[in-house]
């Protein structure tokens, strides 16, 4: 079983336990008779370090063999430019993976088809010329369409399912010039649950890879491509290493990204009814209201009143505190913060806007700042903010500590209010504060440890909707925990 993150659990848990007795007679499902893994997504902080450890650019052809949604696809494309194929068996998750991709804007560089990977024939992979065919494992009607041959093949399955392709995928590991990662599972120390002589590391004729486990501690291994050795392999430096944290100063002196249209009218009604339904039941009781209300005395001793906004000095504070503290801090009425990712809600109820958003997000930043690029990322919050009279951020040296990168969407429209300008301070030959002009649905992304600040309110309700991304794991509550 996969035990790689808490995140990675809740996924195995939503996606499959969950689903596990359904269509299992179902010729293209998951749950079939013709699979060989269930549908389970990547650890959203797993995949750029399985990106990374494939040393894309964007020359590569990267084949995801059980893509499901295609969520890895779809992130490789857009930070790397490569070429993506897809396969899995699950006719819905390719319908999914098809519209996600259409949805992202990387349709022209993603190919998602419905194949069975036990059906297919010699030199599938490798191919002859860079090009290939499925031929009889592919759907209906596709099995001549010609893709281009892979230079990294991934594959994000059960034990007993890599066990069963081994022998087909060394073959082809051999006469092609391919890197094959594999997650979850090193192949030498796979195991077949329903056949119990079918073990990886050479026994009873099963091939021994050689493996790097330079990225065991995410649970994934890599196979340098045939007739490299895994010493020289590890001792190449990878296309993108990761860029450092930037500190305060390299942070201001960052560029803004302005993203119109970001989002449409209903997802923006969407999110708010999200918001709305949450807040009131925060606010009608239980553990969780109760929770946010005892923690205001605690929060009120390590703030203080400054400019006549609530300011807070975080430097000393455990994570633990500072969490508690914050729920008060945001439970103000003048400047409300619901925690839109709390027990995985908008999660589970906007799941393709959050992967759309993710998408732009690392897109952009591959063309800016390269801050995402092979550094295990996850969501840190996802927060829908309401500004009222006298609502703020107090600080004029406001920063998003601790986190990457930053998204805002203004999901109000600019003439219902008056004040709470959003802005941020720009740093080249002099400092200067910098007003984005902003309609509803624009959303602005900036390093998060860039200051910027919303100015007090003065008349009617401003909403704006925040992610933020961090290499910590994923939260469930609010930014730390």
């Amino acid at each position: 079983m996969d035990v790689h993150s808490a995140e990675q659990a809740a996924l195995l848990e939503r996606y499959y336990l969950r689903e596990s007795a359904k269509q299992v007679d179902a010729r293209w499902h998951a749950n079939g008779p013709h699979s060989v893994s269930p549908f389970v997504p990547c650890a959203s902080g797993r995949i750029p370090v399985a990106l990374r450890a494939a040393r894309l650019t964007s020359s590569d052809v990267l084949w995801d063999l059980g893509c499901g949604d295609g969520r890895i696809l779809l992130q490789a494309a857009a930070q790397y430019g490569c070429t993506c194929v897809g396969l899995d068996i699950d006719a819905a998750c390719v319908a999914d993976a098809r519209a996600a991709a259409a949805a992202h804007a990387v349709d022209d560089r993603c190919t998602f088809l419905c194949a069975d990977m036990m059906a297919f024939a010699r030199g599938s992979l490798c191919g002859d010329g860079g090009w290939t065919t499925l031929g009889a494992a592919a759907e209906e009607g596709l099995g001549a369409r010609r893709l281009r041959a892979p230079t990294a093949v991934l594959l994000f399955i059960t034990s007993h399912g890599l066990c069963r392709l081994s022998d087909f995928l060394f073959g082809e590991w051999s006469r092609g010039a391919m890197r094959v990662l594999t997650c979850v599972e090193n192949p030498n120390e796979c195991f077949d649950f329903e056949a119990e002589d079918a073990l990886f590391g050479g026994a009873g004729g099963r091939p021994s890879w050689p493996v790097s486990l330079a990225y065991e501690e995410h649970g994934i291994y890599v196979v340098p491509p045939c007739g490299v050795e895994v010493s020289e392999w590890e001792r190449s430096e990878p296309m993108f290493a990761p860029t450092p944290p930037l500190g305060q100063a390299a942070a201001d002196a960052t560029e803004v990204g302005v993203l119109r249209g970001l989002l449409s009218d209903e997802e923006m009604r969407a999110l708010l009814r999200l918001g709305a339904r949450m807040q009131a039941a925060e606010e009608g009781g239980g553990a969780e209201g109760e929770g946010v209300a005892a923690a205001a005395s605690a929060a009120a001793g390590a703030a203080e009143e400054e400019g006549g906004g609530l300011v807070m000095d975080w430097s000393a504070a455990e994570d633990d505190i500072v969490g508690v503290a914050e729920d008060a801090i945001h439970s103000s009425y003048a400047h409300r913060v619901v925690h839109l990712h709390r027990g995985g809600e908008v999660q589970k109820e906007m799941p393709r806007l959050l992967e759309r958003l993710l998408s732009r997000i690392y897109a952009e930043d591959a063309q800016r700042w390269k801050l995402l690029l092979g550094r295990p990322v996850s969501v840190r919050s996802v927060e829908l903010h309401t500004y009222r009279p006298g609502g703020s951020v107090a600080d004029p040296q406001h920063r998003d500590s601790g986190s990457l990168l930053t998204l805002s969407v203004l999901l109000s429209e600019p003439s219902s209010y008056t004040g709470a300008k959003f802005t941020y301070i720009s740093v080249g030959s002099s400092e200067e504060v910098v007003e984005p002009q902003l309609s509803c649905g624009d959303g602005v992304l900036f390093v998060s440890e860039k200051r910027h600040n919303v100015s007090t309110l003065e008349t009617g309700v401003r909403h704006s909707f925040i992610i933020e991304l961090w290499e910590g794991p994923a939260t469930r509550h609010n930014r730390h925990h």
